[in-house]
């Protein structure tokens, strides 16, 4: 069977949480099962295909711009979950610092799209080591000792 997914399928603002796109561009697509990240701009589309029995989960996230450098930004949150983005508690930008941080519940690998390799990268105010491959940045966050969240920040 074969489908076809766009950004522009989803109720942005609908739900519990509707979430404002005015303005965004362009969008990372996160495909769980063939681990792939593609940015598609509001009413492109991706083909998926499925064998019978099988399923593809797709994490779609508007991209930010940080504007001091000028760096695309987008979180895809644990990928070793379902609901990759559900991980995502919370999400903040500081212009002026060229910094991103995310409130994540939960641990595993950590992914977010970003167009340059951050400067350093921490989780509740340690550096943590990081991979950055196809402008995706990858890092493990580990399970906290307390029901909190753990607060990973990006600093370009």
């Amino acid at each position: 069977m074969t489908c076809f997914a766009s950004p522009q399928d989803i109720e942005w603002g609908k739900g519990k949480h509707p979430v404002c796109i005015k303005g965004v561009d362009v969008f990372a697509v996160y495909m769980f099962k063939d681990d792939k990240l593609k940015l598609l701009k509001y009413t492109e589309s991706v083909e998926v295909s499925l064998e019978p029995f099988s399923c593809e989960l797709l994490t779609v996230s508007p991209v930010v711009i940080l504007p001091r450098k000028s760096i695309q930004f987008a979180p895809i949150g644990l990928v070793n979950m379902l609901n990759s983005g559900g991980s995502i508690m919370s999400l903040e930008f500081d212009q002026q610092e060229n910094l991103a941080r995310i409130g994540v519940r939960g641990h595993g690998e950590m992914r977010v799209f970003a167009s340059e390799k951050p400067e350093s990268v921490k989780i509740d105010g340690e550096s943590v080591e990081f991979d950055y491959v196809d402008r995706t940045v990858r890092l493990q966050v580990s399970w906290p000792c307390s029901s909190r969240l753990s607060v990973v920040e990006y600093l370009f």
